[in-house]
């Protein structure tokens, strides 16, 4: 019958487990299995020891403990640290103490070598471990009290201290006195080591209070929620609420290390940062407002980031707008060169090495250009990875083709606004630039034509300025919609234009609405001629009118008519059979019929020879 399992988690131990196994395995008996949990090591752990050993990839200490408990066998359980020793009687003390002593849990001195004068001798049941000793390894469990009881693999520092919480300890203790572990502080590339250069991914959350006071409940739900995933002390000079050390190392102030700091303001914590660690890295050294590569780069986080926790890695500039929506997708950072660390890394400049603070287990380049001078090389060595056929073939090298990801869904509408007037106060220059700068704010994508003889004084994204144009109708007949602000309108011939056209407008409330058949709701909106107080700007450009408008020019020429009197033209202006109006464009004379015309002239020409003179840049051709 197995009494005793010792378990031992082992990550790249090198000499130190094996010096451990020659002090304990002299120590074997038949009533003592040894469990060796190799995590993953970069070379697997072997030994000529009879022992059990597992191999698992590379989950922490907590999951290689977890491992051997579900694998143990004994009546109690040990937990030995694989760079750490213990006494030549270890095993032969802890079982003699559990034939002659029933107990749920045994404490066990202990003391530190290699340049930590650290001791913790017991001499009594009732000795307790000091508050930062919340370590499995100076205990030994019966395997029934810990139950289903497992260590938080969320944490890779201070899982001991959430383990000890769990399996609460409120059984039968006992105690060993003489010295039974030995803790190596010198350990090179240690986990306390490496927590403490911040090149762990752990949380460690210091809270300081002088005085925690009865109704400072609300510490406790929240430490307990905290509990579950990160390491959590309170350092205080005195504390009202001991169920407090049910979730968190309560502690006198003291110097102490942390990656956040929440209570008071301590000078005695420094803050460490936590190290940067992802699966895929993909490295940019720079990000423009377009450009190729930023668009592969966000195709890619786009589609990949539900399967991978991504990075961008830059280490010149981003555009603000690439880096704002990368940030749904991936972590995007600046190159500090402080260590990161990735399964993946992905080089997207052909001409640059990746950062030699990024650690990787595999590395690919990205090739996103063809070669087209023949200077160009491919600086980083690597498993390349070609965007086309047609780029691999333009290097000549080996590597496998990915097309680039695209995202096919339909992209938002970007509205077409048209307007023609003179930028001045009466004509709602201001208007304009405030209403664009309201469009912009409610995220609404815009191109703004506006057609004006006078120079605008402020610049918008958005706005584009033209010079007029006897075409403007083509122009109009496009937009979403026609927008004119004016103070005021006697009649507003681009506003019947648009609305002939069919094309809805936006415009102040001008006195001269109703006359020339505008009808709010129906063929356009009237906002406030203070454009900001316009609440309902996104319903307006996002609307679905049912369109309807009229004229009567017919009824409008009888009135004239009736005005100018009923006369008959004496001059005839018809136009002659197969012929166009034309004006010159410069001076020239006609070679067919050698009358010379002079630049601005209006006349008729033959249709056939207006066209080639007109491709010719002498005339243009006229409705």
């Amino acid at each position: 019958m197995i009494k005793l399992s010792i378990i031992i988690p082992c990550y790249n131990a090198g000499n130190y487990i094996h010096e451990l196994l020659d002090v304990l395995y002299p120590q074997l008996t038949d009533e003592c299995e040894l469990i060796i949990v190799d995590d993953g090591s970069d070379e697997p752990f072997k030994t000529d020891y009879k022992c059990t050993v597992i191999r698992q990839e590379n989950k922490g200490a907590s999951a290689a403990r977890n491992t051997g408990l579900d694998t143990a066998k004994g009546e109690y359980i040990a937990f030995i640290d694989a760079d750490d020793l213990v006494s030549d009687k270890y095993i032969e003390t802890i079982l003699n103490k559990a034939k002659t002593e029933e107990f749920d849990y045994l404490y066990m001195s202990w003391r530190a070598f290699g340049g930590w004068n650290m001791n913790v001798f017991l001499k009594s049941v009732d000795d307790k471990f000091p508050p930062f000793n919340l370590c499995v390894w100076n205990r030994v469990y019966k395997r029934s009290m810990i139950g289903d009881v497992r260590f938080n693999t969320k944490k890779a520092c201070a899982e001991d201290a959430q383990f000890i919480r769990d399996v609460k300890e409120e059984g039968k203790k006992a105690f060993i006195g003489e010295y039974m572990y030995f803790y190596r502080a010198d350990a090179k590339d240690s986990l306390t080591k490496r927590a403490r250069a911040g090149k762990v991914d752990t949380t460690r959350i210091v809270y300081y209070y002088p005085e925690v006071t009865e109704d400072m409940k609300y510490l406790i739900d929240e430490f307990a929620e905290l509990d579950k995933d990160v390491e959590v002390i309170l350092m205080t000079k005195k504390n009202a609420l001991p169920e407090l050390v049910n979730h968190a190392m309560v502690i006198t102030p003291q110097l102490i290390t942390g990656t956040e700091l929440r209570g008071e303001y301590t000078p005695l914590f420094q803050k460490v940062d936590k190290p940067l660690k992802t699966q895929v890295l993909i490295y940019v050294s720079a990000l423009y407002a377009i450009g190729g590569i930023e668009t592969w780069t966000y195709n890619f986080c786009k589609s990949m980031h539900k399967y991978y926790d991504l990075m961008i890695l830059y280490d010149k500039k981003i555009d603000e707008t690439q880096r704002r929506r990368l940030l749904p997708f991936a972590e995007v950072v600046k190159n500090t060169n402080k260590p990161i660390t990735c399964d993946t890394a992905l080089n997207c400049r052909t001409a640059l090495v990746l950062p030699k603070n990024v650690i990787y287990k595999h590395k690919y380049m990205v090739v996103h250009t063809c070669k087209m001078r023949s200077e160009w090389e491919i600086k980083d060595k690597a498993d390349n990875i070609f965007v086309s056929r047609a780029a691999r073939d333009s290097w000549g090298l080996d590597g496998d083709v990915i097309y680039n990801l695209t995202q096919p869904s339909k992209p938002r509408k970007a509205l077409l606004l048209v307007s023609a007037s003179r930028l001045s106060w009466e004509k709602g220059e201001n208007r304009i630039i405030t209403l664009a700068q309201m469009l912009h704010n409610l995220g609404i994508l815009f191109t703004w034509l506006v057609f004006t003889d006078s120079e605008p004084k402020t610049i918008v994204d958005g706005l584009v300025y033209r010079r007029p144009t006897m075409e403007i109708k083509s122009y109009i007949q496009k937009a979403d919609f026609y927008v004119q602000l004016s103070d005021q309108e006697s009649f507003c011939y681009s506003l019947v234009e648009a609305l002939e056209l069919g094309v809805p407008v936006i415009t102040t409330p001008l006195a001269v609405l109703p006359e020339i058949g505008f009808k709010e709701g129906v063929n356009g909106f009237a906002i406030p001629f203070n454009v900001q107080e316009c609440k309902n700007l996104l319903e307006i450009v996002n609307s679905d009118l049912k369109f309807e408008y009229s004229r009567d020019n017919d009824k409008i020429v009888e009135e004239w008519r009736g005005v100018l009197g009923d006369t008959t033209p004496t001059k005839s202006r018809s136009l002659k059979a197969g012929c166009v109006y034309c004006a010159a464009n410069i001076e020239f004379k006609d070679a067919r019929t050698g009358k010379r015309y002079q630049a601005g002239e209006v006349f008729q020409m033959d249709e056939k020879r207006a066209k080639k003179a007109q491709k010719q840049g002498f005339i243009d051709i006229l409705e």
